[in-house]
């Protein structure tokens, strides 16, 4: 094909992606899902958390509930009849409300029209750029969606700094340095007393069924695990170290997930290495549905830009119901 006829070929594929009533570069509904699957395929951890389509800017996670006792006696200290008229002793549910809050990302990608020619895929050609933009958005995401942090400058990392994410954003915190660490990372119950030391700090009337749990991990974390049920030598080891059957922490899954690794060293200002003990039904993310791609035309390069632009954000439903574990990190002193 010519110029003309690519950027006759682009122009047809984004009228299909786009909606003009709206603005020509806003995915459609069907796109928008599209892209929202192919966000999570490559995503281990989005794919299971809850997303949340988001109508506006903002989104309200609610949360109602009734915290200790709130049975009381239905008779007096004689066995007679007591009726409950003091509003004191009324049964009181605790109401708290988080928030999804949008922040814009934005990524461009420029393609050559010596690769268009060569590449480019007929009809299908609208479908393979968002897939391709999804899986890769979904990538990024997933690791704003855990590390984010508004502690982190600006300048040292424009992404991460927008907002605070799922290790930032749990309550419960240990750590595996320092004179009060809560775990050893030298020791020969690595990794088994993270674990149990993530289990440990974990309020437990949230514990109700374990196998819904996960412990996402680095892979160094979960290659250690499976070195030392090899060393066990039962059966359960063999398969450990042969196969790549999934591994379990008495009774709660312990996956590994490629974009905690993303995390800086300690030493580069970071969280360092990090896992995180949570149910993914308690960790929401939301993405606006005004996602957009628009096409920018550099004839002078012999180039064509395509920028998506997508706003979401990540929180808890119950920040308490969350560990996360700081491995080479001490725990910050009390003042």
């Amino acid at each position: 094909m010519n110029n003309a006829e690519i950027l006759a070929r682009l122009d047809e594929a984004f009228k299909m992606i786009t909606v003009s009533d709206l603005d020509e570069s806003i995915l459609v509904p069907q796109k928008f899902s599209r892209f929202v699957r192919a966000m999570q395929s490559r995503a281990n951890i989005l794919s299971e958390a809850r997303f949340m389509k988001m109508d506006s800017q903002q989104a309200d996670i609610d949360r109602v509930g009734f915290v200790g006792r709130i049975l009381k006696s239905g008779t007096d200290a004689g066995g007679d009849h007591r009726e409950i008229s003091d509003t004191d002793d009324y049964a009181k549910p605790q109401f708290a409300t988080n928030k999804l809050i949008a922040k814009e990302l934005q990524a461009v990608c420029g393609i050559r029209d010596k690769a268009l020619r060569r590449n480019i895929e007929k009809g299908g050609f609208e479908n393979t750029l968002v897939d391709l933009f999804g899986e890769a958005a979904g990538r990024d995401l997933e690791e704003w969606c855990l590390l984010a942090d508004t502690d982190i400058q600006w300048a040292t990392d424009d992404v991460l700094s927008l907002t605070d994410g799922w290790i930032k954003l749990a309550v419960q915190k240990v750590y595996g340095d320092g004179d009060d660490a809560d775990f050893d990372p030298t020791s020969d119950e690595w990794p088994e007393n993270l674990f149990q030391a993530m289990l440990d700090a974990l309020p437990k009337q949230f514990l109700q069924n374990r196998p819904e749990w996960r412990i996402w991990v680095p892979w160094e974390v979960e290659d250690d695990y499976r070195n030392l049920l090899k060393a066990r030598e039962t059966a359960l080891g063999d398969a450990a170290l042969i196969g790549n059957a999934p591994l379990f922490y008495k009774g709660i899954p312990v996956r590994y997930s490629p974009m905690i690794e993303r995390s800086k060293t300690v030493a580069a200002g970071g969280a360092g290495r990090v896992a995180l003990l949570g149910h993914p039904d308690n960790m929401a993310w939301g993405i606006f549905h005004e996602i957009t791609v628009e096409r920018d035309r550099k004839p002078r390069d012999r180039r064509t830009d395509f920028v998506l632009t997508v706003e979401g954000d990540s929180g808890y439903e119950d920040e308490n119901a969350a560990v996360a574990a700081f491995i080479d990190q001490e725990a910050p002193s009390v003042s």
